[in-house]
């Protein structure tokens, strides 16, 4: 089985992954805790905040909502 590809990471994931990073520390919340909330797993959230992966549209809904900010905000 050949290696798997290693995905880059792009600007805006990386700049997404920081504004949730930012968001989730400022609510005082774990990793676990904001998967919880979003009902996610974690890893994924770590994924996420390293700009290791570009979530879906759906999966920004769910971090928004989870952060009680509109999905913009992720963006900004």
């Amino acid at each position: 089985m050949p290696p798997r590809a290693k995905k880059e990471r792009t600007k805006a994931g990386i700049a997404l992954g920081k504004r949730v990073r930012e968001l989730r520390t400022a609510k005082g919340w774990t990793q676990e805790m904001l998967a919880e909330e979003a009902e996610m797993n974690w890893l994924q959230v770590g994924h996420i905040e390293r700009g290791a992966s570009d979530p879906k549209l759906s999966t920004i809904l769910k971090l928004a909502r989870a952060l009680g900010v509109p999905p913009g905000e992720l963006m900004r």
